[in-house]
């Protein structure tokens, strides 16, 4: 039953990395996906359906953690909380940003928002991947990590920003308008190669330091699907998505496993698990329901009849 929550925490830690990882990666390439606000406004509106609910998984996660792993939570903020301090407040202005964009019909206003849109997105994505990188190499409880810029965090930092990309490029390849999906559709293809090398590099250097094969058999197939995505998104942008999604969750499960030790002797106890066990059993179906029918809903091409969101 522990292994159970601690597989359903890393369960939504993935779902947030995958869904919330193609509105930060789309929002990176928001003035790369055509010129002109007709352009920008398709990009944003791409990923309006899905903003709130994506993010209800990074929401859902932390509650998990905080309920059923107290003492996890305590040694991980304990040990990262300048760093995650740093990301929070990067996520609050990356959602502002969405949201103060179209408030002032006046160009210049908008252009502003779109850049601190753009680097908000990388800055988020990269704090993601350093977070990741010194939770696979720091020991839970050691002491507190004040200068998290060690060169495997920065590698990870890198690569989370090189895989978002190429996921959101992905998503943006199957919602674009037709005029508007190439830029999208050759981001996929230029980069996802050598997004797939980077990408096998951090994990064969994890295998290495942790001195365990899981991170190289665990990075494997993520390796293999950026590359095939660059292959396939052409002709099949929604394969190209799947596979992207498996690569975006992939961090997920390698730090999952470099926790587990720690989060073994962090459970809530059994009253407590047994208490939450009840509502949980109908928020999460509830959760994933409406995420289900939000994308099976939304995720097709943008045309003319589209409702425009923020």
């Amino acid at each position: 039953m522990d292994l159970a929550w601690y597989g359903l925490l890393g369960t939504l830690f993935g779902g947030y990395l995958a869904l919330d990882g193609t509105a930060i990666g789309a929002g990176m390439l928001l003035r790369a996906s055509g010129y002109g606000e007709r352009a920008r406004r398709a990009t944003i509106t791409s990923f309006g359906p899905f903003f709130l609910g994506n993010e209800v998984w990074l929401v859902v996660t932390v509650a998990t953690l905080l309920a059923v792993f107290p003492h996890l939570e305590g040694l991980l903020f304990h040990g990262h909380y300048p760093l995650i301090v740093a990301v929070l407040l990067i996520w609050l202005v990356r959602d502002g940003s969405v949201w103060f964009r179209s408030r002032v019909e006046r160009p210049g206003w908008r252009r502003g928002w779109d850049r601190v849109l753009s680097w908000t997105s990388v800055a988020f994505a990269a704090g993601l991947g350093l977070l990741v990188g010194n939770l696979l190499i720091a020991v839970p409880g050691a002491g507190t990590v004040w200068m998290p810029f060690g060169w495997y965090p920065l590698l990870w930092a890198l690569t989370m920003v090189g895989v978002f990309t190429v996921h959101g490029a992905s998503f943006l390849a199957v919602r674009m308008p037709d005029d508007l999906v190439g830029a999208s559709v050759r981001t996929v293809r230029r980069w996802a190669s050598p997004v797939a090398a980077l990408t096998a590099v951090v994990v064969v250097m994890g295998g290495v330091i942790q001195s365990g094969g899981f991170t190289v058999v665990a990075g494997a197939p993520a390796v293999l699907a950026l590359v095939t995505a660059g292959r396939v998104v052409t002709g099949r942008p929604r394969l190209a998505l799947l596979l992207t999604t498996l690569a975006a969750a992939t961090p997920a499960a390698l730090v999952g496993v470099q926790l587990l030790p720690a989060a073994e002797r962090s459970f809530a106890t059994e009253a407590a698990l047994a208490t939450l066990g009840g509502p949980l059993t109908i928020v999460l179906p509830a959760v994933v329901a409406l995420q289900l029918w939000i994308w099976w809903m939304f995720l097709r091409r943008i045309d003319s009849h589209t409702t425009v969101f923020f």
